[in-house]
């Protein structure tokens, strides 16, 4: 009997993806566990290397590459539905699971406590073009109170890291038919909505995972498109969940001022202008650092300065 699938995604993660591997496989369990890998037509050597590890553990891996890509939510429905066990730990192809009893403290957890919806815990983020670590980064959502984690949930500010939710639940609470004929490429932040406004959960206080932040990352993407792209679907999802759930008024004001405070931000450190303009327009509360990044989505020497400042503070950090 599989007690655990490690639902693994991936999409050209060739560099990081080996890491990832061992990291699972060095996991030290009382049950058994299997890795579930969805590849969405990798173009490198992703799934080669997948595949090398699949053959020499073929009880372990359940390795597929998709005939046609799906997207990263497509890939996440079409893989799990390939995942046998009773709890489904939510991986990606370029983190690493740091701690060899992760999977043990974990499930241990969710056995203890059948109706959880899922168990959350720490994680390192690891800057890769800067080559810095900064520990138990998501320390604050872990040790917050239940009710505040779950405003950072709706808030999308809950990056998920090694989430392992109960594979019952997940399929009964989350609707990813309408998600995916919604053309939602994210995955994350819808699953995580409507499993927190319908389960209990619980949080290990460590961190056991790696949080690799790199520029070719689907969700840190050097494009103010693809960037755009993302936030404007968020505020879609939000604006589903803000009528599915009713959310407050309060809640929504932050929210959308998260929101254009966020796009700001890129229209500056990318040079648009027109975005730039409108989303400064539409920030009621004002701080200087809007200002300053209004100017940078407007003046490129504001944006050169900008960038030079935080060469130094990464230097700084070093």
């Amino acid at each position: 009997m599989i007690e655990l699938s490690v639902l693994l995604i991936s999409y050209n993660n060739e560099k990081y993806i080996e890491d990832t591997l061992k990291s699972l496989l060095k996991q030290k369990c009382s049950f058994n566990f299997e890795i579930v890998v969805g590849d969405d037509c990798s173009t490198d050597k992703t799934f080669e290397i997948i595949n090398y590890y699949a053959n020499k553990h073929p009880t372990i891996f359940n390795a597929k590459q998709n005939s046609s890509q799906l997207g990263i939510l497509g890939n996440f429905k079409a893989t799990l539905d390939r995942c046998a066990g009773n709890f489904i730990f939510n991986f990606d192809g370029d983190d690493v699971v740091k701690s060899a009893d992760a999977f043990e403290k974990i499930v241990t957890v969710l056995k203890e406590n059948p109706k959880l919806g899922f168990v959350d815990s720490g994680y390192d983020r690891f800057l890769t073009d800067e080559n810095i670590t900064i520990e138990f980064s998501n320390k604050k959502s872990i040790n917050a109170s239940k009710e505040q984690y779950k405003e950072f949930i709706t808030l999308g500010k809950v990056i998920p890291v090694g989430i392992c939710f109960n594979r019952e639940l997940l399929y009964k609470y989350v609707d990813f038919d309408y998600y995916i004929k919604q053309n939602i490429t994210i995955e994350d932040y819808p699953i995580l909505v409507d499993m927190v406004m319908h389960c209990d959960f619980i949080r290990i206080n460590e961190p056991l995972h790696i949080y690799r932040v790199h520029s070719s990352s689907y969700s840190h993407k050097k494009s103010f498109d693809r960037i755009y792209l993302l936030n404007n679907q968020m505020l879609k999802l939000f604006n589903h969940f803000k009528a599915k759930y009713n959310f407050s008024e309060k809640l929504t004001k932050i929210y959308l001022e998260r929101h254009y405070k966020s796009v700001l931000f890129n229209a500056g450190k990318y040079e648009n202008k027109e975005v730039g303009a409108k989303s400064f327009k539409a920030i009621n509360n004002k701080t200087m650092l809007d200002f300053i990044h209004y100017l940078a989505s407007q003046y490129p020497l504001i944006r050169n300065i900008i960038r030079f400042k935080k060469k130094i503070y990464f230097k700084f950090l070093k």
